[in-house]
């Protein structure tokens, strides 16, 4: 068999352009693209390829699903999460019609063969995968172009040898057309349909009706698979027509049999599988362009569908790549690591824009929706280069604030899909993104821009008001919010979800939160005082001194601050616990906001050195909780080590960056910071680490894990702004 036959041959690349190589691949030092030369990787390594209309994530191997503008609510195809088989995806099949051994894919799934040559390249926006059998050499790119509610494939297949070859070209995807929760794959495929318009297949699903109504039925959106480039192309719809019985993607029985057009595509089991046939002369290279996207209606998707051919697509191929490789470097962050440098104006903002303000989606997790922490979070990255963009996603969070001044902790714009917060800090990160606008830009007046509150009785857009009157009303939530020591109540979580129970009664305390509040209204007071607010100034500074005053009389522990205390009146983060002795978060704020004396401030963080520095990060507590605890909440139900369970919490470990950049240990903080940073960690060990080495992971494990220091949960996570943000406090 081929597999068996054919070694892979190592790529050549240009030497003095590569950089930060490890056991499967490398960095391009002019252009931050990574390279993959092995591409049987620890576990995905993706790419996310979006704009605000529509989205891709693509696998090195070629796995990964498609999605018209939430990757949620109407995903195009079909696809299930497992990061062992990576086996979902949307492929190209190329077979050499004179040779027995002569079919395989343009990417490694799903035929699975060994190729002579083969190499991944995903760059900022798009993804290239090179791949040689038999003398024949085949390049596919997939991007999203700008403006576009569409993917684009280019396919170029060149003949290496010197005689002709005739060759038979497949692609194939199954549909999904729905929610990420319309799994009953036997029940939703009848409603499903598709028929072919030439050279394009296009596919929809009939809408449903609305329970005990009679309305009017909404026009269904239609997804489309397009082909250029060749005469004429076949069009298989049924999935067992195109696998054969009890068939399969790595040998389908379309390239085995003659397999006739669909003939009944709204009865199939729906899928897209088009087949054409190319001729090449030796040496000649032809090129197919394949477009996958989706329109509101059928006309509208036919015009989307003919826009590309192989000169158009090579045009807007070019613009993708100039808009990222632009948009990226605007935090031209120069520290003189190259690491870093090469992170910071690349891959981070890249992760930051692409895969969280856009996408809102990964492998690991597929959001679709906007939190109220997150793409907040996210946003202020964009200060130093394009403002005016932090404000707009500031004025999207502004109107899911309720007019008590809660909020929503996520939503999906344009729907009535939401969920209400009940954690205590949510209400303050307005306030929080705000300052950081108004420390940007010195632009005060963007406080007086008016936003609708949402009402509590109808859950609608109603009272106007400034987005000032938001930040005030979050603030003035939290106050009304005060244990009778002086603390913050926690509720069902402060910035850590995971202690999702230890203030449900109204009784818990969060020792963060209190330097959180602090942070806040002591930035504010130069604001309003800038303002002529004098009374506001002066109620301002009251209530952070009593925040100041409660957390230390109340949450000093001799070594460290508490993590705060639960319902039932213990405290956890104490000296105390076995486990969940020590919490990072409230050492790193007590530095942040000032809230901490001088000599207190210097001793949690030792503290911090002492328990929680690991070489990959700071740990977001230790010990790890090992049994589940109803008094703290899902953290607990965690393994320990993993996640925020004793792991390295990327988000909060930028925090202790900062903390001790503030401090004056540029040592430390540097260590963290190369510590968390991908290219170095999968330089050092690609196996153990195991994920991209060119995004953050969420979590790295904790030393209670028997894999500690294997990172998890890549690109959905707000530390790739924060690492972007913190690089300027670095001194080398």
């Amino acid at each position: 068999m081929l597999e068996d036959a054919v070694p892979t041959v190592p790529i050549d690349v240009d030497q003095p352009n590569r950089m930060l190589s490890n056991a499967y691949g490398h960095f391009r030092a002019d252009s931050g693209t990574f390279v993959i030369t092995d591409v049987l990787t620890p576990r995905p390594w993706i790419n996310v390829l979006a704009n605000d209309l529509y989205g891709v994530v693509l696998s090195q191997t070629g796995g990964g699903f498609s999605w018209a503008d939430n990757c949620q609510l109407f995903r195009l195809t079909r696809w299930e999460q497992d990061l062992v088989q990576d086996a979902y995806g949307r492929f190209v099949y190329i077979q050499d019609l004179d040779s027995e051994e002569g079919l395989w894919s343009t990417t490694y799934q799903p035929t699975r063969r060994k190729a002579e040559f083969d190499q991944v390249e995903h760059a900022l926006g798009a993804t290239t995968f090179t791949r040689r059998f038999l003398d024949l050499e085949t390049r596919q790119t997939v991007f999203v172009p700008e403006g576009k509610c569409a993917e684009v494939w280019i396919v170029e297949i060149e003949n290496r040898s010197d005689r002709a070859r005739n060759l038979r070209v497949g692609s194939y995807l199954e549909w999904h057309l729905g929610g990420i929760g319309e799994w009953h794959r036997e029940f939703h495929r009848l409603f499903m349909e598709s028929h072919r318009v030439g050279n394009t297949l296009v596919a929809w699903k009939h809408p449903g009706l609305v329970e005990h109504q009679r309305t009017e039925v909404e026009e269904p959106q239609r997804a489309f698979v397009s082909w250029s480039g060749v005469d004429e192309v076949t069009w298989i719809t049924d999935k067992q027509e195109w696998l054969g019985r009890n068939g399969s993607p790595a040998a389908p029985r379309a390239f085995i049999e003659s397999v006739s057009e669909s003939a009944t595509p709204r009865w199939d089991d729906p899928v897209a599988g088009g087949l054409g046939e190319i001729a090449l002369a030796p040496r000649e290279t032809k090129t197919i362009v394949i477009t996958i996207g989706s329109a509101p209606t059928e006309t509208e998707a036919l015009v989307l569908s003919h826009v590309f051919d192989e000169g158009t697509a090579r045009t807007a191929l070019a613009q993708t790549l100039e808009f990222w490789q632009t948009k990226c470097r605007g935090a031209k962050v120069e520290t003189g690591d190259p690491a870093i440098d090469l992170m910071c104006n690349t891959w981070l903002p890249y992760q930051a824009i692409a895969g969280r303000l856009y996408a809102k989606c990964a492998y690991y997790q597929q959001g679709g929706a906007y939190g109220y922490r997150d793409q907040l979070q996210d946003s202020l990255m964009l200060l130093d280069w394009d403002p005016q963009r932090t404000l707009v996603q500031l004025g999207r969070h502004a109107e899911a604030m309720y007019e008590d001044g809660g909020v929503r902790h996520w939503w999906h714009p344009g729907t009535d899909i939401y969920s209400k917060s009940h954690h205590s800090d949510t209400c303050l990160w307005l306030s929080f993104g705000m300052l950081a606008y108004i420390e940007a830009t010195g632009d005060t007046s963007a406080l007086d821009l008016e936003f609708s509150f949402l009402s509590r009785e109808t859950d609608k857009p109603g009272e106007r008001g400034t987005i000032w009157a938001h930040c005030l009303r979050g603030i003035d939530r939290a106050l009304s919010r005060i244990s009778p020591r002086g603390l913050p109540l926690i509720g069902a979580g402060d910035w850590n979800d995971g202690l999702s129970h230890a203030g449900i009664d109204g009784l818990g305390e969060s020792v963060w939160l209190a330097m959180f509040l602090y942070d806040i209204l002591t930035r504010f007071q130069p604001v309003l005082a800038g303002l002529g607010e004098t009374a506001m100034v002066g109620r301002f500074a009251a209530a952070a001194e009593s925040l100041k005053t409660a957390v230390n009389e109340h949450a000093w522990d001799g070594n460290w601050y508490l993590g705060g205390t639960r319902d039932d009146g213990k405290p956890f983060g104490s000296h105390t616990c076995e486990e969940g002795k020590i919490f990072l978060n409230p050492q790193t704020w007590a530095v942040i906001s000032g809230i901490a004396p001088p000599d207190r401030a210097e001793r949690a963080m030792q503290s911090v050195r002492e328990h929680l520095v690991t070489p990959y990060g700071a740990l977001l507590l230790q010990p790890a909780y090992s049994e589940v605890d109803p008094y703290i909440g899902y953290i607990t139900r965690y393994a320990p080590g993993l996640r925020e369970n004793g792991g390295v919490y990327s988000h909060a470990s930028t925090w202790a960056v900062k903390a001790f950049a503030m401090m004056g240990d540029s040592e430390t903080a540097l260590a963290i910071y190369r510590g968390m940073l991908p290219a170095l960690r999968a330089q050092d060990d690609a196996e153990l680490y195991a994920a991209e080495p060119y995004v953050m992971p969420g979590n790295v494990d904790g030393p209670d894990s028997p894999y500690a220091g294997r990172a998890g949960w890549t690109w959905y996570t707000g530390s790739a702004a924060w690492m972007v943000r913190v690089a300027s406090l670095l001194k080398m």
